[in-house]
């Protein structure tokens, strides 16, 4: 990967990680709000579990970018 590439490919997965984070901070209310003597519904736990998973994902992405990026890196200094 060229570093003009490599270094895209990171802005990429850096933004994506944010926008993910970001989702789970509007619904940080929601969770709050939970009422804790009262079981969690599927219809509650939905929409979490997709903004929790897209983070996972996006999160895991941008592991993989900087591990690649780690060597070239290192042979850099």
């Amino acid at each position: 990967m060229s570093d003009g590439n490599a270094i895209r490919a990171l802005k990429n997965a850096w933004n994506g990680a944010v926008a993910t984070a970001e989702r789970l901070n509007q619904l940080a209310p929601a969770v709050a709000s939970l009422d804790e003597e009262a079981p969690a519904t599927p219809e509650s736990l939905d929409e979490l579990e997709r903004a929790a998973m897209a983070h996972a994902i996006a999160a895991q992405a941008l592991r993989g970018v900087l591990e690649a990026l780690q060597p070239k890196a290192d042979q850099g200094t």
